[in-house]
């Protein structure tokens, strides 16, 4: 009977710590993201704008235990409004299904073949969006709400390993399309030979009404072609893409499985 009670306490205190951790966790998210300098603009072209911000490499960056900011905070309770709770949840669902029995469907469609690949297991892993990939998205969401005029993000997330630091990179414009990020580029190119290396590239899908708004986890072929092109020019390691709820991580060694311009 002691022996159970002293587990039982051991599992008590185990969840206890557990629920400290993850309110510190979160804690510290909100906390270190606030306390930030203003990125450092690169370049500004009326609504296009071209930046990075620089900070430590926290473990609490990639915690997909998220609160998520104001503007992304305020997309979803509206999504679940527009398209009520039933509606909402089996579109959320069925966009993170990835199954190896998943069925395919033949055709001659690149992105659609892309995102079968993802729905099958075939390519890639949905997970929840984590705390960095919130905050990107959310800031973009502040400048330009996604239901009344959406728009698509470029985030290029580098590491230096030695320093201990990341470095995110932020292309976004008023379109429906992110800008083409020469400038953010040629800034990268200079990273790589300073030690830096490129370690995702980040951005963020959405749909029209008719297709209840939330963006699809997987590449178009356009995507996929750029892919190519980061990981042979910049050795890109990962892509990722977002619908501010759950992220897709593609490795670069499956890029070429991928359906792009090129393979089509």
């Amino acid at each position: 009977m002691n022996e159970q009670i002293k587990y039982l306490n051991v599992l008590l205190l185990s969840g206890i710590l557990f629920l400290m951790s993850c309110h510190n966790q979160l804690r510290a998210q909100q906390l270190s993201w606030k306390t930030l300098p203003p990125p450092v603009v690169i370049a500004k072209n009326g609504a296009e704008i071209f930046q990075y911000w620089e900070f430590k490499n926290e473990r609490f960056l990639w915690d997909t235990r998220v609160v998520p900011p104001t503007g992304l905070k305020l997309y979803k309770d509206s999504l679940n409004s527009l398209l009520g709770k039933a509606t909402f949840k089996l579109t959320l669902q069925k966009l993170v299904l990835q199954d190896s029995h998943f069925k395919s469907v033949k055709t001659a469609n690149g992105d659609s073949i892309n995102t079968q690949l993802i729905h099958s297991k075939a390519l890639g892993k949905i997970r929840p969006i984590n705390f960095l990939e919130s905050q990107l998205l959310g800031y973009q969401l502040n400048r330009y709400p996604l239901l009344s005029h959406p728009t698509e993000f470029h985030g290029f997330i580098l590491f230096n390993e030695s320093l201990n630091l990341v470095r995110v990179y932020f292309a976004a414009s008023d379109q429906p399309w992110p800008p083409k990020p020469k400038v953010i580029l040629e800034a990268v190119t200079n990273d790589l030979k300073q030690g830096w290396k490129l370690k995702y590239h980040l951005h963020n899908h959405y749909e029209p009404k008719s297709n209840h708004f939330l963006g699809i986890l997987a590449p178009s072929m356009t995507d996929a072609q750029y892919y190519l092109f980061l990981a042979e020019d910049f050795n890109l390691e990962h892509a990722l893409v977002t619908n501010g709820f759950h992220t897709v991580d593609i490795q670069s060694a499956e890029f070429s499985k991928l359906k792009s311009p090129e393979n089509n």
